[in-house]
Order: structure tokens, then sequence, then C-alpha cells
């Protein structure tokens, strides 16, 4: 492969972006994985937005995350495939400009919710975040989202296996185009 391939896996929180993610290095050869939960700011304090009647932090904007650090990372990837994955990554031009194929995973609120109070969050999340506060960010996102070209849509709502082999697909198809 003559050019590093980077694929970008976005969306809603829950949606399955980093489990699509993972199965693709048991697909392809050569492959590296960036989650953008790892480039969360550990001074979280110094960088978030205080959310006060929750007496929580804005979690869910691109300035929670160091994405500088992140770029630094990407540029020492060496591997042909790169594969970023995150909620948010489409908010910073860097990584658009860097994409030769993005997905976005889209939920209804409802199954979002569901599938959300089965994690656990550090720091714990307080009640009425989602609703207040995660929810309303992704829709704004997804708004943003929907006036961008070449995004490839996945629905979260159907199964794993079907969403990974769309992105399967499209990467095969891009690297045969590529060579």
């Amino acid at each position: 492969m003559a050019k590093r391939l980077v694929i970008v896996i976005a969306g809603v929180t829950c949606g399955g972006k980093t489990t699509i993610a993972n199965r693709l290095t048991n697909i392809f050869n050569n492959i590296s994985i960036l989650h953008q939960d790892d480039f969360y700011y550990t001074k979280y304090e110094d960088h978030l937005e205080s959310i006060p009647e929750l007496n929580y932090h804005a979690w869910d904007k691109i300035s929670a995350y160091n994405m500088n650090k992140m770029m630094i990372a990407i540029d020492s990837q060496t591997s042909d495939i790169l594969v970023l994955e995150g909620i948010l990554l489409l908010d910073d031009i860097r990584i658009l400009n860097l994409a030769d194929l993005i997905f976005f995973t889209v939920l209804d609120k409802e199954i979002c919710w569901d599938r959300r109070v089965a994690r656990t969050y550090l720091p714990p999340e307080p009640p009425g975040y989602f609703d207040k506060y995660a929810w309303p960010e992704y829709e704004k996102h997804l708004e943003m989202i929907k006036k961008k070209k070449n995004i490839i849509f996945l629905k979260g709502v159907d199964s794993i296996d079907f969403n990974t082999s769309v992105v399967v697909n499209h990467i095969n198809e891009l690297i045969l185009k590529n060579n």
C-alpha cells in the first residue's frame, strides 16, 4: 500500500464506534487505532466548561480533548491503515483534512440512553447530564455533520457485524482504487 489510509469513525455516544474500530484489527494487517477518549485533558478542571447546575463538566465538547496531542500521535503512526475513533473528531478540521473515509454513527435518543445507562463513567455522570447536555450537544453536532459531504452514515441500531461489514467494504474498495 503506497499511501496510508486514514479512516474516521465518529458519531453518537454508545453507537458502536469503538467496537467497530477494534474489530477492524482482526480483518486488516498493519492497522492501528487511536481513540479520541484517550486524549481527554487530564486536568479537566483547567480545560472543560463547567456546568454549575449539575456540578459537573462538559465532556461532550471538542475543548475536552487535547487534539494537539492527538495530532502528534497521528503523525507518529506508521501503519498502512490508521483508524481514528471518537464522538467529536469531525469538529477538528485537521482530522477532516486527513480522512480518506468518514463514517458517522447515529442512534435515536431512547436507544442511546438505554445503552448509556449500562456504562460506567469516570467521573460518574450526574442525573440530568444526558438529557440537558450530552444529547442536545449530539443533536447540534449531527446537524453540522449533515451539511458535510462524503460522510457515510451508519445506523447504530444495525448489528455491529453489519456496520463492520459496511466499513470493511468501503476500505476494501478504497484499497483497490488506490492500487
